[in-house]
């Protein structure tokens, strides 16, 4: 049986941050426990920008992870402490070596210190004019390095995920580094974690911006946050290099808006809830999003489609719901693909004509999509410059296209099914202008179908 709340009393709840309902929700204030950010991208010449800002007046301890594109292999992790309203600004960068890195000159305190020794993934120090030290932390390929695929470029296409670990209180003073690394090396926190930490309480917020300076276009992208995420009372601050905490620690509950009403789904009975609950919370049977290709404006559209969650249902031998594909690191080729429906419209809604699985089916490509980043390009190029792409045409000089997912959750405990996969991710469009080039980003619009 569905448990519905009334839409208003919910909206003004969540809005909130109320702890009345125990459940993770996607938050529309766009602040939260968690923060998933879809995608980074540093192929050709390209750069990602992100910010993490607390917007509370307590101090944070925070987990800063960040996965490649393939399947959500953790590429780096490290602990950041954000004081009362701190800012804490990376961005992400190529090496020459082939690989992805992290660099930052900002001071907020990070547990490994960001350009400190990895061998042989040695990070870097760099004093700047202006006195600042940039920093530099290259990405290791440690999780895949098993895989057919494992080189250092995997790690140059992402997504990140930010999760708050809880606040730190006020005896301890966040702005001294020196002090963090005494705690961790021989001080509480080298036996006691949980020493003047006490649990997660959200207001964490974030941007991102994809940029290619030498082409003179950036796009916004904005990531998702989920409020509620923690259990109640639950201290959840771990050392770096741990994996820990997983989005599949937090409650097993979630509430979701089905496009009537907000529905609770409870996987409390269930040993992989927690996992189940992040995904229903980001759960869409259907994305529609704009496609603009005019050839006037040499224009060129790619969709990005993160499943954040994937992972921690086809890394086993067997595939669990909603996915239905086990990730195998023996093939070159990704083969833990999921059959999606492309439909597309002009401006006028007019469908194209063609048939198929993705349409038109004259662009010769499956109907599915393999990787935990998956970017769809509907031009011959890609807007974002992304080396691997699915390809497909698109009849019409813009207009719009729906993708839709017909897997599904399992039944929670009251039998509520969600249906769909767990997608975030957005719209990019590129319009060139000789050595020029304008760039936009677009969430995706998305629809969430339960039943029972």
């Amino acid at each position: 049986m569905k448990n519905y709340i009334k839409p208003l009393a919910a909206a003004v709840a969540i809005a909130a941050g109320s702890t009345a309902y125990a459940q993770q929700h996607n938050n529309s204030e766009n602040t939260g426990q968690v923060l998933m950010f879809p995608y980074y991208n540093v192929e050709n010449s390209s750069n990602t920008y992100m910010h993490i800002h607390n917007t509370t007046g307590e101090a944070k301890a925070v987990k800063v992870r960040f996965m490649e594109f393939k399947n959500s292999a953790v590429v780096l992790e490290f602990n950041v402490y954000l004081g009362p309203y701190d800012i804490f600004p990376v961005g992400i960068d190529s090496t020459p070596e082939g690989g992805a890195s992290v660099i930052t000159n900002d001071n907020t305190c990070t547990i490994p210190e960001l350009g400190t020794a990895n061998a042989p993934y040695d990070g870097t120090k760099t004093e700047l004019a202006d006195g600042s030290t940039l920093r530099r932390q290259p990405f290791v390929p440690y999780q895949y390095s098993t895989d057919v695929s494992d080189g250092l470029n995997r790690t140059l296409v992402g997504h990140a995920e930010v999760i708050e670990m809880g606040v730190v209180s006020n005896t301890v003073d966040v702005t001294k580094c020196s002090d963090l690394k005494d705690l961790w090396n021989t001080g509480a926190w080298a036996t006691n974690t949980a020493t003047n930490v006490t649990a997660p309480t959200g207001g964490l917020a974030g941007n991102s911006f994809f940029i290619n300076p030498s082409l003179a276009y950036s796009m916004t992208i904005n990531p998702v946050a989920i409020a509620d995420w923690a259990k109640v009372g639950v201290n959840y601050h771990k050392g770096p290099g741990t994996l820990s905490p997983e989005l599949t620690e937090g409650v097993a509950k979630a509430t979701i808006y089905d496009g009537e009403n907000y529905v609770e789904v409870d996987y409390s009975l269930q040993a992989n809830g927690g996992a189940l609950a992040a995904t229903a919370v980001v759960a869409t049977s259907e994305v529609n999003s704009e496609v603009q290709v005019e050839d006037a404006l040499a224009a060129e559209t790619d969709w990005v489609l993160t499943f954040p969650t994937k992972k921690y249902f086809t890394n086993g031998t067997v595939a669990s719901a909603p996915f239905t594909k086990v990730y195998d690191g023996t093939e070159a080729k990704n083969v833990a693909c999921e059959p999606v429906n492309l439909t597309q419209f002009n401006r006028e809604s007019t469908a194209g004509d063609a048939s198929g699985t993705f349409v038109p089916s004259s662009s010769a490509v499956e109907g599915t999509l393999c990787d935990a980043v998956s970017v769809v390009s509907f031009a011959p190029n890609s807007a974002l410059l992304n080396t691997d792409t699915t390809a497909v045409g698109f009849p019409f000089q813009s207009g719009w296209a729906s993708m839709g997912f017909e897997q599904k959750l399992p039944a929670d405990d009251n039998g509520v099914t969600v249906k769909g996969l767990p997608v975030i991710g957005f719209a990019a469009t590129r319009i060139v202008n000789g050595p020029m080039s304008y760039g936009y980003a677009t969430e995706h619009k998305s629809m969430t179908i339960t039943s029972n």
